[in-house]
């Protein structure tokens, strides 16, 4: 009656884990499922991807080699010429405003005369008068604008550049010529605020920065210079794009390759969204296998077992005993049962409160 106890008991826990463990199967399976048709969704759209970029690289080869198929954009040629018209009359405009301005900035001498802010920027006379104070100062108001006009190429080639560091690169150079703006803007007035207190009786305090933000000549020579630069900027960006579609092949061709550049990033993160998943599932899949062979085995207990052979064990001691066995061979045997239980306890295939495969 004992011995069927522990069948039933046995049964019922062998019952009960492969219960847990057909549930862990099934958990497992349906996130295999779920995986796997998010990787056919992801390999359809790779396949979708790869097409694109197979279809645009013949589109290249086939402008190549007749590139008569490539049509341009009909209003670039218009565009252009517009565009060059007013980069050349804002070119004008900036060199005379920047050599005129850093003129006065630098080494004008003025006069009481010069406190209106055209006579103070705009100094006819500019290259003149440089040129009588030496070549080195001519060389100076000269290569001003030229910085300036250098400064607005860099921003269209720039914005060429991919990614969000051209956009650090071109807030730095605006920032940079609007400081070199503020630098000339304040020098001018505080020559003008100079020349205006040195004929007043009354003390006043020296020009400051706060003190040339609230002067309407300062926000004048700013507008005229750094504005106009800003314009200059983007007009000259224009410029040179439409250029760029008046060659209609070029211009296909480039367009056609910037799509074939992100079609082939696009491809890369779908090859790298496919290989997690890939990854996933296989190790979910080698989850069910490990699984399925624990189902197949059969699991010994090691607190039943102890508790079986201390049963026997203790049904053999009193055989022992009516056969009139020493007390030394009792203990003997008590000896061995113990040992057997510990190398049990401690093997490889059994742990103590804890199911193993026989």
């Amino acid at each position: 009656m004992q011995l069927m106890r522990y069948i039933q008991k046995d049964e019922i826990k062998q019952n009960e884990r492969k219960s847990k463990i057909k549930q862990e199967i099934s958990t497992i399976e349906s996130k295999n499922f779920n995986i796997e048709s998010e990787l056919k969704e992801e390999q359809e759209k790779l396949i979708h991807e790869e097409n694109k970029i197979e279809k645009i690289i013949k589109d290249i080869d086939n402008i190549k080699e007749n590139p008569k198929i490539a049509s341009g954009d009909s209003f670039a040629k218009a565009s252009f010429w517009i565009g060059l018209v007013i980069i050349i009359f804002l070119t004008i405009y900036l060199f005379v405003f920047y050599s005129s301005a850093s003129y006065s900035a630098f080494f004008k001498n003025f006069t009481p005369d010069d406190t209106k802010i055209t006579q103070a920027i705009f100094d006819p006379q500019a290259i003149s008068k440089a040129w009588i104070d030496g070549f080195t100062e001519l060389i100076f108001i000269m290569a001003i604008p030229a910085v300036f006009l250098g400064l607005g190429f860099l921003i269209h080639k720039f914005s060429e550049e991919k990614g969000l560091g051209k956009y650090l690169k071109i807030s730095g150079l605006i920032l940079v010529t609007f400081l070199f703006d503020f630098i000339i803007a304040y020098a001018i007035v505080k020559e003008i605020y100079n020349i205006k207190i040195g004929g007043l009786f009354t003390t006043q305090p020296p020009m400051d920065v706060s003190m040339a933000f609230e002067e309407v000549n300062f926000w004048i020579i700013i507008f005229a210079g750094f504005v106009v630069y800003i314009i200059w900027g983007l007009v000259f960006d224009f410029t040179m794009k439409e250029y760029e579609k008046m060659d209609k092949v070029r211009f296909a061709i480039k367009n056609k390759e910037q799509k074939l550049a992100e079609y082939k990033t696009e491809c890369k993160k779908i090859k790298a969204e496919i290989s997690s998943l890939q990854t996933e599932k296989n190790n979910l899949q080698g989850e069910v296998d490990r699984l399925k062979i624990q189902l197949e085995t059969y699991i010994l207990y090691f607190n039943d077992v102890r508790e079986g052979i201390n049963n026997y064990f203790t049904g053999w001691v009193g055989y022992l005993k009516s056969t009139s066995s020493s007390q030394n061979h009792i203990q003997d045997c008590e000896g061995i049962k113990e040992k057997f239980l510990l190398d049990l306890e401690h093997s490889e295939f059994i742990k103590k409160n804890l199911a193993s495969s026989n």
